[in-house]
């Protein structure tokens, strides 16, 4: 029943986002970390994003309906995955998370594009989904709203210079870490909705 979905989709993206204000407290209460590259809050960003990753890249398997799609979406949380482990790249070199992002996403795009046709159509259809709406929340909020709003000028200039810069990292790390629990929530719900299409596409049509 799309009622009871709704409500454990709710319950869900509850779960998660008190799961990372509980990393938030962890870090900055018990383990006294400044929010840096290696936190508890960084690992469960990280977390949440190769389980987007794995849902995008099963569902390329699982649903020939819009497999270029989800393969160009898993692509592009991969890319987004590698730019939060910059920190491990650097012990090949310093900043070489670009290249590995750069091979993963041209990888994708060009055996995407083989069949261009056929992925443009899957993109047309992938803003209809029913959970669209979210999965794009969530980006603005990890893509814009916490750069934004954890800009040094903008805390600066309503603080001064004596402002906590933890707190400012704490406040732009949440905002952040909330837009992945709306991704990988939409996400969730995303893989079941293409298996009921896939299904709803496969099983034969009732004789009369």
């Amino acid at each position: 029943m799309p009622l009871v979905r709704t409500i454990i989709y709710f319950l869900l993206a509850a779960v998660l986002a008190s799961t990372v204000l509980f990393g938030l407290w962890l870090d900055v209460h018990v383990l006294q970390d400044k929010l840096g590259e290696i936190s508890v809050t960084e690992i469960l960003q990280e977390g949440m994003l190769a389980g987007i990753i794995g849902i995008h890249f099963k569902l390329v398997n699982d649903s020939a309906f819009m497999r270029n799609c989800n393969l160009l979406v898993g692509g592009f949380f991969l890319a987004m995955l590698i730019r939060e482990l910059d920190a491990l790249f650097d012990f090949i070199s310093h900043g070489s998370w670009v290249w590995f992002a750069l091979v993963a996403s041209l990888t994708v795009v060009a055996y995407t594009a083989r069949h261009y046709r056929k992925t443009l159509a899957e993109l047309s259809r992938y803003p209809l989904t029913p959970h669209y709406g979210m999965m794009i929340s969530g980006l603005l909020c990890i893509l814009v709203f916490s750069r934004l709003f954890g800009m040094h000028a903008l805390w600066g200039s309503v603080l001064g210079d004596e402002y906590v810069r933890v707190v400012k990292n704490m406040v732009e790390e949440g905002a952040e870490s909330f837009g992945y629990t709306l991704c990988l929530t939409s996400s969730i719900a995303y893989y079941f909705y293409q298996l009921r299409s896939e299904r709803s596409l496969t099983e034969p049509s009732p004789t009369v």
